[in-house]
């Protein structure tokens, strides 16, 4: 039987490089965000049937009720999608971010169908239309999609999370060919709740069955390493000798150019590590350290300069640009302002309430 993969975590974060990584493998077949458009139409129906509205249904974790993870982790197991439903569901799964299976169109399923069997076929489907049948496992990268991670792994679906330091993640999102392909730029708030919700489930999942967490500095500064305790995690063979010291291929087949915000890249290259030193602020930078002190410091990305409550309660965002839509919810206005600072002074920013 098909093994299923998943690979998430918060944009910018590497999580294309490592599926990239994943499908050059001859025993897996992980596609480039095929079926983004799913998981947001499923989590919606989720926060729907709930009675909830959210601006993002693959949200920043900070609106949630306590138990909604438990509660979305036993819906996914125990929700069918009749024959409309999953017509709709499949009809808009391939029309969402990304564009890996733009071109896709999956065959007709007998209804009633839960999420898993849907994923599953979907997955199943598109690693026939490229012609990997022969790999033992097969799956896709979709960021954001974390709160999916603790159902998935209790139904023995292989999970991979990735994290980057969130200020090499806000620098990526708002700077270079990301931000010319999206158009605009994201609040800093909005992106620094998003990591701060990657973190979280990065050290939940570390350690837990089905889960394989990998940080993306030590993966450009490590591979081979990297890769052979995944290949343990997977159960499979050794990634081939050649394959960092070769051009990548993404899961069409075709030349891999790499999804970087700073240049074209060919395989595993740390040279856009440091890059968010020139793009951030200071003010930026010490904004960012301040409101993700904590996650940061658990995932070894402690600023050399201990951050300080004044970094969060004088600092001023340069909103030119960012998209009106997402500063209607992620200014840094009165409340939000507050809501950071409540934050820091309740310990999660582990250090004095005072500058």
């Amino acid at each position: 039987m098909t093994g299923q993969l998943f690979v998430t975590g918060m944009l910018r974060s590497g999580t294309t490089l490592l599926q990239t990584l994943l499908t050059n493998h001859p025993q897996l077949f992980v596609a480039y965000q095929p079926f983004h458009q799913l998981y947001v139409d499923v989590k919606r129906m989720f926060l729907e049937e709930q009675g909830w509205n959210r601006l993002l249904p693959l949200g920043d974790g900070m609106d949630s009720s306590s138990d909604e993870p438990d509660r979305f982790a036993a819906w996914l197991r125990s929700r069918t999608f009749d024959a409309d439903e999953l017509r709709l569901l499949i009809s808009r799964a391939a029309t969402g971010k990304g564009g890996g299976a733009a071109d896709f169109s999956a065959p007709p399923l007998p209804a009633p169908l839960g999420f898993f069997g849907l994923s599953t076929h979907l997955h199943a489907s598109l690693a026939t239309r490229f012609s990997r049948d022969d790999a033992g496992q097969v799956g896709s990268k979709e960021v954001l999609c974390e709160e999916y991670l603790p159902a998935m792994t209790s139904e023995g679906i292989h999970c991979l999370l990735i994290v980057r330091d969130p200020r090499a993640v806000i620098a990526s999102a708002n700077h270079g060919r990301y931000r010319a392909q999206v158009g605009d730029r994201y609040p800093l708030l909005m992106l620094v709740r998003l990591w701060r919700k990657s973190a979280r489930a990065w050290l939940a999942m570390a350690g837990t069955d089905n889960a394989t967490v990998v940080r993306y500095e030590d993966l450009v500064a490590r591979p081979d390493a990297v890769l052979e305790a995944v290949a343990s995690a997977l159960s499979i063979a050794s990634f081939p000798d050649q394959l960092l010291h070769s051009p990548l291929r993404d899961h069409r087949g075709a030349p891999w150019k790499g999804n970087s915000s700073f240049g074209d890249k060919i395989n595993v290259d740390a040279a856009s590590d440091g890059a968010w030193m020139t793009k951030l602020s200071t003010a930026e930078a010490r904004f960012i350290e301040a409101c993700a002190k904590t996650e940061m410091e658990a995932l070894g990305y402690a600023p050399e300069v201990p951050p300080r409550r004044i970094a969060i309660s004088e600092f001023t965002e340069n909103v030119v640009g960012v998209r009106p839509g997402y500063l209607e919810h992620y200014a840094l206005g009165p409340a939000n302002r507050e809501i950071e600072l409540a934050r820091w002074d309740a310990g999660a920013g582990d250090g004095p309430a005072s500058p």
